[in-house]
């Protein structure tokens, strides 16, 4: 237990060393562009200390994309970086003014105990969100693609296309923070550096919804956000990055709507949504919204020039480099338009097959969302309208293209601001209608009651899933050794494999472990080296092919490829090395 206790606290020391550089970057390059005054004139600077965290962030990540373009992906050029953002960090928090309102004590004290208890769910629904990053890397996305490439580029200390891994096209603006952050401590630091954007989005949600909405609709607006993104705290996967980047991107943007002659708002703003759009593609839908909101409320050359400069400058490599070298600045998903160069028709095809067996509708907590523009209560929230649009646009596109709940989750955000709104007209309708005529404490009773039951729904929840969780923190080697033993697909035979070396290999239904086995192991469903390509193929063809495409060795997964390694005459072209339950690694003969 004590293990697990100081392996806990280093790593969340780590991650509050990283937050302290990110604040520290991001609110002296606010200080100086004297953006931040258009919000505390508005009363929460708070905002924009979770904005400022943002954009520390995001300035991390395009350093870290220059340094490697440029090869020096390297330890010391990071610990340089950090240590600046630490030195800033000193400079601007000593610089701050001395806070003179109440303490959290007293605004404890003072809260009514329908308050406290928002705060106590609050609390209980972060508590597994803060166990579940310490687990090593199991989830399929991070150790099939997110993590091998980031692993490669942190070996190599360069970018390179990695292109035996799945979309090594895509903009990869977290996945490189990954790799310096395994650069500097481990791979699981990724994990809680995803989590920490799902945090600083909540953090975000508060402020605003306390400042426009009040603190109920913020409480609930977070508690929503929270139970749609609960599986998304143990992996090292890109979604609550973008999810963050576009939110405070977004709420920059309004802010700049509303004082159109604060350039550095919209040069902030800008830059925001650029690194959102340098981490995932489906970031790119903001775009044309950004554009037309820019265009009704200026036509300044200047501003436009602004704006431009600043969307680009964390995004624009990724998009250059890809129409360069292949062709499609959207690769693989603009290959109908611009031409297939790995990917071809049928990888596409099976991408939006795949997209659709996995389409779903998002949890109902946030649809009474869609009732927001029916009700003037919430309509005359401010920014109600704006949000209503982007929220209208984005479940549009997403209607029409795929349907799959994960990429809603950037609009999470709005959506959850704008459900809690209605969820809380919904219930004070209710209760004035049912207790017209009952004394405001009935009322306070009825809220201490609500509170009351979801604190019974989510106490045993919340206990039971950070305890889960906590059995998969590994402290030590021989602990992440029996997890990954236990977890991962096929992980006896690769550990052989990575002691063993027989040369490159390729395999067959391991592409969810693929970050546990040696490096550059190929075979997935898309690009080179399909399977559809190989698996039909008889024994003495396939190793003719594997030869030429420079592989050694086979990993087959016999239950998820069956009848490969039991055709007439594969012995002859196979030899079997070890076998572990399903999963066998095969010599290729010479």
């Amino acid at each position: 237990m004590i293990d697990k206790i100081l392996y806990a606290a280093t790593h969340y020391f780590a991650l509050l060393i990283f937050l302290c550089a990110c604040w520290g970057i991001g609110w002296a390059v606010l200080r100086r562009l004297e953006a931040k005054t258009s919000l505390a004139e508005a009363g929460d600077t708070l905002v924009w200390h979770g904005v400022a965290a943002a954009l520390g962030m995001g300035l991390y990540m395009s350093v870290i994309q220059w340094l490697a373009i440029a090869g020096q992906l390297r330890l010391l050029p990071l610990l340089i970086l950090l240590a600046g953002g630490l030195g800033l960090w000193l400079l601007e928090w000593r610089a701050l003014p001395v806070r003179t309102g109440p303490t959290l004590a007293r605004h404890w004290h003072q809260a009514g105990w329908p308050a406290r208890g928002m705060v106590l769910l609050i609390a209980l629904m972060v508590l597994p969100t803060l166990v579940a990053p310490l687990c090593p890397p199991l989830a399929w996305d991070e150790v099939s693609y997110h993590l091998p490439h980031a692993k490669q580029w942190a070996l190599e200390g360069k970018l390179n296309v990695n292109e035996w891994l799945r979309y090594p096209w895509f903009p990869f603006n977290a996945d490189l923070l990954f790799s310096a952050a395994m650069l500097t401590y481990d791979d699981v630091m990724p994990h809680l550096l995803s989590a920490l954007t799902a945090w600083l989005t909540a953090f975000l949600i508060y402020r605003v919804g306390k400042r426009y909405a009040g603190q109920t609709v913020a409480g609930m607006a977070v508690i929503i956000f929270l139970s749609l993104t609960r599986n998304e705290y143990d992996n090292a996967m890109v979604d609550t990055s973008a999810t963050l980047f576009i939110f405070a991107g977004c709420l920059v943007f309004h802010f700049w709507h509303q004082q159109p002659q604060r350039h550095a708002l919209l040069a902030v703003a800008a830059f925001l949504i650029g690194v959102a759009a340098g981490i995932k593609y489906q970031a790119l839908q903001v775009l044309p919204l950004f554009a037309i909101a820019l265009l009704m409320r200026t036509r300044s050359p200047r501003a436009w020039l602004i704006a431009t400069a600043s969307l680009l400058l964390p995004c624009a490599y990724w998009y250059v480099r890809n129409y360069v070298l292949t062709g499609d600045p959207f690769n693989p998903l603009g290959g109908k338009l611009f031409g297939f160069s790995d990917w071809n028709l049928g990888d596409y095809q099976f991408q939006i097959d795949d997209v659709k067996r996995n389409a779903g509708w998002p949890s109902w907590v946030i649809w009474p969302a869609l009732l927001a523009p029916f009700i003037p209560k919430v309509r005359r929230l401010p920014g109600a309208r704006a949000a209503m649009i982007l929220c209208a646009a984005a479940l549009g596109v997403w209607l029409l293209t795929s349907r799959y709940p994960r990429y809603l989750m950037p609009f999470y955000p709005v959506l959850a601001l704008l459900a809690a709104a209605v969820w809380h007209w919904a219930l004070t309708t209710a209760w004035n209608l049912i207790a017209r005529r009952r004394a405001a404490s009935g009322q306070n009773k009825a809220e201490m009651a609500c509170v009351a039951l979801a604190l019974l729904i989510v106490v045993p929840v919340a206990l039971k899933n950070a305890y889960k969780g906590w059995k998969l923190v590994a402290p030590t080697a021989s602990a992440r050794e029996a997890i990954l033993q236990r977890e991962i697909t096929g992980y006896p035979v690769l550990a052989y494999l990575r002691e063993h070396p027989m040369g490159r290999t390729y395999q067959f239904g391991l592409e969810d472990a693929l970050y546990y086995a040696p490096l550059r192991t190929g075979g997935d469903h898309f690009g080179p080296g399909r399977y559809r390509d190989l698996a039909g193929l008889a024994p003495a063809d396939l190793a003719k092919a594997l030869h030429q495409a420079g592989y050694a060795s086979l990993l087959i997964h016999s239950g998820r490829w069956t009848g490969i390694n039991s055709r007439p005459g594969f012995e002859q072209f196979f030899t079997l090395v070890r076998q572990e339950g399903e999963v066998s690694v095969y010599q290729i003969a010479q």
